[in-house]
């Protein structure tokens, strides 16, 4: 289990940050952003300090008309031997994410879901202080992961573990969304990953139903209110079996979201229940109405909202 310790939305380039707590095994560095048009790549320097003078311990740099990556080391003033293997995982007006994973003797990279290459360090772990990202590229946040053993509050599977053979994930989808939960619909243990902005203070929907269609049954519908009709920060649960809507469930701990904010919402299929966290904080438990699970494959989001990311895990 991660946890997140740090985060930096839509920095200002160049931007240049200290990473909260250095370098450590098992630490993960998200970025994501795009690259563009009028851009031929951009870089991103694991650094030993700050300032021009400060050696840079890893240096991964996307050239789009070399078709590469380089990576490389610079010490004491000079670049060392360059890595370039791999081909090129990144396109110009196109969204990408990318996690370094640290590990005893390597960063190891993935984007937009897969692994993409290893770099063994060439300078010891701890001397790593900060992050540098120059001009030439799209940011749309920053996120530092503490590794294993940090404890959060509720038993959730990892939102952000390095992946190996999981499902794409979908990046700046057209709002209304409607889409398959892969692989095969939902399933005890299934972990949907929303990351977006709200934009307005009106409200926005997310819906775990059986298909596409309107009056489709509805496993989990999860409503954020922030000012519709006579509900101010109001957060509507419930389910809908044969276009018939149950109960509401209204109850919360606090109000998790703000308007025209970056947020991370987690949905965990338990074997009893939804269990829904924001930002990493667990946040409410919703019972299961109906059943079979499996009968449910589709993911619905609609409502004042943009949404930069959905992952299935």
């Amino acid at each position: 289990m991660t946890q997140t310790i740090g985060r930096v939305d839509n920095p200002l380039l160049p931007f240049e940050g200290d990473i909260p707590g250095g370098l450590q095994s098992g630490k993960q560095v998200f970025v994501q952003g795009s690259i563009p048009s009028h851009a031929d790549g951009f870089g991103i320097n694991f650094k030993c300090g700050k300032g021009d003078a400060a050696d840079i311990a890893f240096h991964f740099n996307p050239r789009i008309s070399q078709h590469c990556v380089v990576r490389n080391t610079l010490q004491n003033g000079k670049w060392q031997s360059e890595e370039r293997h791999g081909g090129m995982p990144f396109q110009k007006e196109k969204p990408f994410e990318i996690i370094f994973l640290v590990q005893d003797s390597h960063f190891k990279v993935a984007v937009n879901g897969k692994h993409f290459t290893e770099f063994q360090h060439r300078i010891p772990l701890h001397r790593i202080q900060s992050l540098q990202i120059p001009p030439g590229v799209s940011i749309y946040f920053i996120r530092y992961d503490a590794p294993y053993p940090v404890s959060p509050p509720m038993s959730y599977p990892s939102n952000s573990s390095y992946p190996g053979q999981l499902p794409v994930p979908v990046y700046n989808p057209p709002i209304p969304y409607m889409g398959l939960i892969p692989p095969c619909g939902l399933q005890v243990g299934k972990l949907i990953f929303i990351s977006g902005i709200t934009r307005a203070v009106d409200r926005f929907t997310v819906n775990i139903q059986e298909t596409p269609a309107g009056s489709s049954d509805i496993a989990f519908h999860f409503d954020v209110r922030f000012n519709c009709g006579n509900c101010v920060n109001e957060i509507i649960r419930n389910s809908q079996s044969r276009s018939t809507w149950g109960s509401e469930e209204r109850h919360k701990p606090f109000f998790p979201f703000r308007p025209q904010a970056n947020f991370d919402l987690m949905i965990l299929c338990d074997a009893h229940a939804f269990k829904v966290a924001v930002d990493g904080k667990h946040f409410i438990e919703f019972q299961h109405r109906l059943q079979p699970l499996g009968r449910f494959q589709y993911l619905g989001i609609s409502g004042d909202i943009r949404v930069t990311q959905i992952r299935f895990q």
